[in-house]
């Protein structure tokens, strides 16, 4: 007897038919939401990060980091750093106009364009410039609140850093990421990480560090006119003075000399500077002749550049 549609066995068919099909869909959306490093298979772990970790172009693609740009303030126009405005563009009418820009965090709106761009399963490590310097952090955070969705994960980070101390702290996590780590071991990781990061820099002229607020007049014309040249570093996230020193090379030196005692116990170095590769390069093959390891050379941007002037240089490591 001929079977017709709504018999048994056509019934059956259609059941298995669609079950085949879930299973096959569920295969493809896992295949196009994992990725493959070497042998390591692991789960969409996605990175953000603000402008002021400086990140290469080519380490942004690579690692599919999405960055969050602060804003510039120069000559009444605002900029979106790293999009609206180059470096070069910046510095160079920093060295030869009046010129002293002002800078403001990301807004929550922005974080949260960046959030709705991921994919549902999609786990998101937030690591942004340190509370203790900026508002975004706080952005970041009131942007996950915002946000209307249960289908992703967002972790936001305060790194008690900034520009190459950042950068650093991203470079770690890619790695454990490539290595398939899993989110927990990162945050492990970086919890461990964000304490130990040091970032030392000198800066050539105390007229930034006296607009924004860190030194007072009196010490910016005294210091200036006796070429002192004070060393900072971030404590806990926040600027403090190291040390004081006549003349920029004794200061390069001294914090040369503040690393050799350290230097065996360091696992990432780097150099930065802004508007200065030449000094940076002389820093960074001085450093070499202690520390055996890749030392990464990074010029900072002009949100940082805009506090501390160019000609600043410096170095961090964990």
């Amino acid at each position: 007897m001929r079977k017709g549609w709504y018999s048994i066995d056509n019934i059956l068919f259609k059941i298995l038919t669609v079950a085949d099909c879930s299973i096959i869909f569920t295969i493809i959306y896992i295949y196009h939401h994992t990725q493959y490093e070497g042998n390591s298979l692991y789960m969409a772990i996605r990175i953000i990060t603000d402008s002021t970790a400086y990140l290469p172009e080519a380490v942004l693609k690579r690692e599919e980091i999405q960055v969050v740009p602060l804003n510039v303030m120069m000559q009444g126009k605002p900029y979106r750093e790293g999009i609206d405005l180059s470096n070069r563009e910046c510095y160079q009418a920093m060295r030869t106009q009046p010129i002293f820009p002002t800078t403001s965090q990301p807004s929550a709106g922005d974080f949260l364009d960046v959030y709705n761009t991921l994919a549902p399963g999609d786990e998101a490590l937030v690591i942004v410039i340190s509370s203790r310097l900026s508002g975004t952090w706080h952005s970041a955070e009131l942007a996950q609140g915002l946000l209307d969705r249960t289908d992703v994960t967002i972790h936001v980070i305060d790194s008690w850093s900034s520009t190459i101390g950042l950068a650093l702290q991203i470079m770690r996590v890619c790695e454990m990421r490539q290595a398939g780590c899993n989110t927990e071991a990162i945050l492990a990781e970086l919890k461990k990480l964000i304490p130990r990061t040091n970032i030392f820099f000198v800066v050539d002229d105390l007229e930034y560090l006296s607009r924004g607020g860190r030194i007072g007049a009196a010490a910016k014309y005294f210091g200036n006119m006796l070429q002192i040249k004070p060393i900072l570093y971030l404590k806990e996230g926040k600027i403090d003075v190291f040390d004081k020193i006549r003349t920029k090379q004794k200061a390069v030196t001294r914090i040369v000399e503040a690393f050799r005692e350290l230097s065996p116990q360091v696992q990432n170095l780097a150099v930065t500077h802004v508007d200065a590769p030449d000094e940076a390069e002389e820093l960074r093959q001085r450093l070499s002749e202690i520390y055996s390891g890749n030392i990464y050379v990074q010029e900072s941007g002009p949100v940082i550049g805009a506090h501390v002037g160019p000609g600043t240089i410096g170095l961090s490591y964990y």
